[in-house]
């Protein structure tokens, strides 16, 4: 099913290349294929798994501009193939969208990725789009979400309002995944608070300001939530995932002043009748042009907290250098670690980028698991160290 995928994605390409040559439309048309190859470094993973996986990520863009440029449609098309798991299998629109101008209103319809926030590592308001465990374990990559949206702006800051007609559901690793949480999960025994389950039609509201040096967003969501509560069968074995109807209130903040960037998002949310708080922040701070090179490097501090005592990142920190060299390669090099303030686990990372040619690009990501307690949440992941090289052709 997957190959019938990324066959249609060709012909989506195909297909917009030949409507805009009979159309004369305005269009850009680009994209990559990019082949990674992953070497687990521990050996063998806990549940039998290959300690090497191959799989192949693509990604098409088409953006169209109509009525002499006062509507645009665009359209982001990504497609995975995986050698060993076949749920991280997958292809999905995360754009599929149309859009008009008003002179202070623009008013969207179909399918769009949106994104909040301003943290590096503690993305907790960013709720509407549900997260693409296939692509990253933290869940910071997403799929596209069905909505309606409109965005008004005003002299005293810009509304953004969402109707979302759908929820989709997470979708885990497998039993041949790696890393994969410790137990299977058992996709027929999804349930929902909601009676309409994931045509349950929920909402958001987002307000944006710009105040001198500071960066202000207000935030409110209403609906299904995308982080299910994952309740393990005693007689199976197995996790059944149950998602409860989700209000959350949230703002970010961020303030840039000289070369620092200071960092903050926070929630309050209420799920199963129950209110739990979330704050999230830190400081970035810039070495421009260090050594009288062109290059900068960013330091990098986070803090996460949450007054949930069962919930698995309730006390960390993030800490990370970012090198750039600002060369015609755009050559890149992010490090750091991700600690438990009570000692529970610690996680070391290193991701690089490089341009090799006008048209592809080397990624290099390294993730080592340090102490992990037995009893932690991510001791599922601890026989998961792994080395990722990723090269990406551009067209």
């Amino acid at each position: 099913m997957i190959k019938k995928k990324f066959f249609f994605l060709i012909i989506i390409f195909v297909a917009l290349s030949h409507f805009q040559a009979l159309y004369a439309v305005e269009y850009k048309l680009y994209g990559f294929i990019q082949p990674e190859y992953t070497l687990f470094l521990n050996g063998v993973g806990a549940h039998g798994q290959k300690n090497k996986n191959s799989s192949i990520y693509s990604q098409a863009n088409y953006i169209a501009y109509l009525n002499d440029g006062n509507s645009k449609f665009s359209l982001r098309a990504n497609a995975r193939l995986d050698e060993n798991d076949t749920k991280l299998n997958y292809f999905d629109f995360q754009k599929f969208k149309y859009e008009y101008y008003f002179e202070d209103t623009t008013i969207k319809i179909g399918i769009d990725k949106i994104y909040w926030g301003v943290n590096e590592s503690f993305k907790i308001v960013d709720i509407i789009n549900q997260s693409n465990i296939a692509e990253d374990i933290t869940g910071t990559e997403k799929f596209g979400q069905p909505m309606i949206s409109i965005t008004q702006v005003y002299d005293f800051g810009v509304f953004d309002f969402y109707i979302l007609p759908y929820s989709r559901e997470r979708v885990f690793p497998g039993t041949k995944g790696r890393p994969r949480l410790a137990y299977e999960i058992d996709y027929n025994s999804t349930s929902y608070e909601s009676s309409l389950k994931e045509n349950k039609i929920g909402g958001a509201l987002r307000f944006s300001k710009v105040i001198d040096d500071f960066d202000l967003g207000l935030t409110h969501y209403f609906g299904t939530a995308r982080n299910p509560e994952l309740n393990i069968n005693p007689s199976s074995l197995k996790l059944e995932p149950y998602y409860p109807i989700l209000s959350q209130t949230g703002i970010d903040l961020q303030a840039t002043i000289g070369s620092c960037l200071y960092k903050l998002e926070a929630v309050t949310a209420d799920k199963n009748s129950e209110r739990h708080t979330s704050l999230a922040g830190g400081i970035e701070y810039t070495f421009y042009q260090i050594n009288n090179s062109s290059a900068d490097l960013g330091l990098i501090t986070e803090i996460m907290l949450d007054d949930r005592n069962d919930y698995f990142l309730n006390n960390e920190t993030a800490i990370g250098l970012r090198l750039t060299l600002n060369d015609l390669n755009g050559t890149s090099l992010l490090t750091g670690a991700s600690l438990d303030n009570n000692g529970e686990s610690n996680r070391f990372f290193s991701e690089f980028e490089t341009r090799l040619s006008d048209d592809s690009k080397l990624f290099v990501d390294v993730a080592i698991n340090g102490h992990i307690n037995k009893n932690d949440f991510t001791y599922a992941f601890k026989q998961d160290s792994s080395l990722n090289l990723k090269f990406a052709k551009y067209f």
